[in-house]
């Protein structure tokens, strides 16, 4: 009878599983999976991919080539026999990232009042007329980008991405990656990144710079600080191309942030996520 208990235990908590975030792999750079506690690989193996168990609680995974087809890797707990269902997905520009692995807690809905600004006045604002307190600027292939005019509006940060194109070949642009890191790495296989997402932004998909061409796109984000070890790169990748951009914010930019002022609308009832603290 205390055998079957057991089992019948080991199977409820086997049949507990989380999904995850993507994890983005590549053949030049390996990302590293840390859980919580100690766990083990249960999924088959695949031609296309290595994963490997550094550690009890630690699973790196790195692409063998770039013919490679999106699949999943099913990591279990050893004490809980939870399972994580990982999906990974090939990607040159998003490989490399330290990912914890967590259990994913729904955050609870809360209802604030706030004054919303009218961003779009803001958008409109920097998207018009020359560019201007250019931060940086890069070049490759007859590609040059500028990151400039960036703002604060509100608890949101904005900048404007100039990129013009020279050459006779057109750019499309495949994405746009923004992520803070450390100045100082250890190990490049598990750089300490932290991926933030921008709120708004008038880049479309697919957008191609012709020949001749100069286009200049505007990012918003939540408000965020950067310390002196710290930068924000910007990463511009082209659609079946190697013509690659990267640039970077530092924390000596954020000081001379030229504030906006929009006008503001009438206080309303937002939903909104707050995060669960435990």
């Amino acid at each position: 009878m205390k055998k079957l208990l057991i089992i019948f235990s080991l199977a409820f908590w086997g049949s507990v599983s989380y999904a995850q975030d993507t994890a983005y792999v590549s053949r030049d750079k390996t990302t590293a999976l840390f859980f919580k506690s100690a766990v083990k690989v249960i999924s088959k193996s695949t031609p296309d991919l290595e994963v490997s168990q550094k550690e009890d609680a630690l699973v790196t995974v790195k692409a063998t080539g770039s013919a490679f087809t999106p699949s999943t890797i099913n990591v279990q707990e050893v004490n809980t026999a939870k399972i994580y269902h990982i999906p990974v997905e090939y990607s040159y520009g998003r490989a490399g990232r330290r990912i914890e692995v967590n259990e994913s807690t729904p955050p609870t809905p809360k209802v604030i009042k706030t004054a919303e600004y009218d961003y779009t006045q803001v958008i409109t604002l920097l998207a018009e007329g020359q560019r201007q307190q250019v931060v940086d600027r890069k070049k490759t292939g007859g590609v040059k980008a500028w990151l400039n005019k960036l703002s604060i509006a509100g608890n949101r940060i904005f900048f404007r991405l100039d990129i013009r194109n020279q050459s006779n070949l057109p750019y499309e642009i495949d994405f746009v990656r923004f992520y803070i890191r450390d100045l100082k790495t250890v190990a490049r296989m598990a750089t300490h990144e932290q991926e933030i997402v921008p709120l708004m932004a008038t880049l479309q998909k697919k957008t191609a710079v012709a020949h001749q061409q100069a286009v200049a796109k505007v990012f918003g984000f939540h408000r965020f600080s950067l310390s002196e070890d710290q930068v924000l790169d910007v990463e511009l990748y082209e659609r079946n191309g190697n013509r690659n951009i990267y640039l970077q914010i530092k924390q000596k930019d954020l000081d001379d942030l030229k504030t906006i002022n929009p006008a503001k609308q009438q206080p309303v009832s937002t939903l909104v996520a707050v995060d669960t603290i435990n």
